[in-house]
């Protein structure tokens, strides 16, 4: 199928679940396609996935409130209730 790192094709998978898309469609199949190709995104992808992984397992406490702040705005997202 492709040629991408295992982790590359399971976050390529998981962005085409958040946008309602299937891993065989034309937006993810294009996302593969320059993934393939261009390091650089997929290294900024990588990144960013490791980042969530991190944040998922870290506690309230291990986040100082700063950094959880600037986070949420970097990713452009609303932070949920608590």
């Amino acid at each position: 199928m492709s040629e991408q790192p295992v982790d590359c094709f399971n976050t390529l998978n998981q962005i085409c679940e958040i946008l309602g898309e299937d891993i065989n469609g034309t937006l993810c199949l294009e996302v593969q396609e320059h993934l393939r190709h261009c390091p650089k995104c997929c290294a900024h992808v990588d990144s960013i996935r490791k980042v969530v992984n991190l944040y998922k397992k870290a506690t309230r406490e291990d986040i100082p409130q700063k950094i959880d702040e600037r986070l949420w705005k970097v990713l452009n997202l609303q932070k949920p209730c608590d």
